[in-house]
């Protein structure tokens, strides 16, 4: 008998024996004889929220026995978890699997579960509040520290450098309809009409097609984008920031003559649970990284759509 269907019958005998054992000290009619609480076994659908979902009837009758919305969605991350672990990896690293994966993770939940946003906990050891003065350059590893690093990193992840990267990009599709000169020139009035400065230009395509010769070279540009103010408060936090200044947008046309649109993705907001408390950006600089994140969507959206 394999390993499965004895987990089955073992569920299953719980789901019957776990309400009749309940009933044993209770009278009938005795009613300072309080029903004790439900166990989540003597029903598999809180196991997996989303077979309740699927039958209403059902649904509705755990929602009437109390259980709270917070566990059914910790047992919905335990699942997408569990077919992650288990799953053949080509099926599980797939870009949808991952997606409902991650979606299914209630950082709510988590925050709850560590204390609360930037709060450090024994079990995660980290550093003390340490006060910089403004423009300082941090000391860093060596490259062969690095490399063990990375390597170290590179061992346990299942993800291969083309997922890393694409999952890096902030990136959407141009409109059919949308020509590539259209998406610049949508680009570059939406950063005028929000006051990001167009500080800088390559077109590497030309380049590439000057070196090689070959005509039929995909269409390729780079537009970089500042906000001087915003730049010098950055540098100020951190000077290796400047690696990633100007902030730069890539218009391009991949192997199917598909136009997109993209940028390195950075959102402050995934700081929010950050245990190390040097993580935590001031009010000002934050609202300022919103901003910046927030202005440079809505530039891509502008070459996305051609809407000027």
């Amino acid at each position: 008998m394999s390993f499965r269907t004895v987990a089955i019958i073992a569920l299953m005998l719980s789901i019957h024996s776990l309400p009749a054992a309940s009933q044993e000290n209770c009278a009938p009619g005795d009613a300072n004889c309080a029903p004790p609480a439900v166990s989540p076994l003597q029903n598999p659908f809180y196991l997996f929220p989303w077979m309740a979902n699927t039958t209403p009837a059902l649904s509705a009758e755990i929602n009437a026995q109390g259980l709270s919305s917070e566990w059914m969605n910790m047992q919905w991350m335990m699942m997408m978890a569990n077919h992650f672990m288990n799953a053949p990896i080509d099926e599980a690293t797939r870009f949808g699997i991952l997606d409902a994966m991650l979606r299914a993770a209630n950082t709510q939940i988590m925050e709850g579960m560590f204390g609360g946003a930037n709060q450090g906990r024994m079990w995660i050891p980290s550093q003390n509040r340490r006060e910089m003065p403004p423009n300082t350059v941090s000391e860093s590893l060596s490259d062969e520290a690095k490399r063990n690093m990375y390597q170290s990193l590179m061992m346990l992840s299942p993800l291969s450098l083309r997922d890393m990267i694409s999952i890096m990009a902030d990136k959407m599709p141009v409109a059919d309809d949308i020509s590539f000169d259209d998406a610049v020139d949508a680009m570059k009035l939406r950063a005028n009409e929000i006051n990001f400065k167009f500080v800088g230009h390559n077109p590497l395509w030309k380049d590439i097609v000057a070196i090689t010769g070959d005509e039929a070279t995909p269409r390729v540009e780079i537009f970089n984008f500042c906000d001087a103010v915003v730049a010098r408060k950055v540098l100020d936090y951190a000077p290796e920031f400047i690696v990633f200044i100007p902030c730069r947008i890539a218009l391009i046309e991949d192997g199917g003559g598909k136009l997109w649109v993209m940028t390195l993705d950075w959102d402050v907001n995934w700081l929010n649970l950050a245990q190390n408390p040097n993580s935590v950006l001031d009010q000002e600089l934050r609202a300022e990284a919103v901003r910046i994140r927030d202005g440079m969507r809505y530039i891509m959206e502008g070459a996305a759509t051609g809407d000027f």
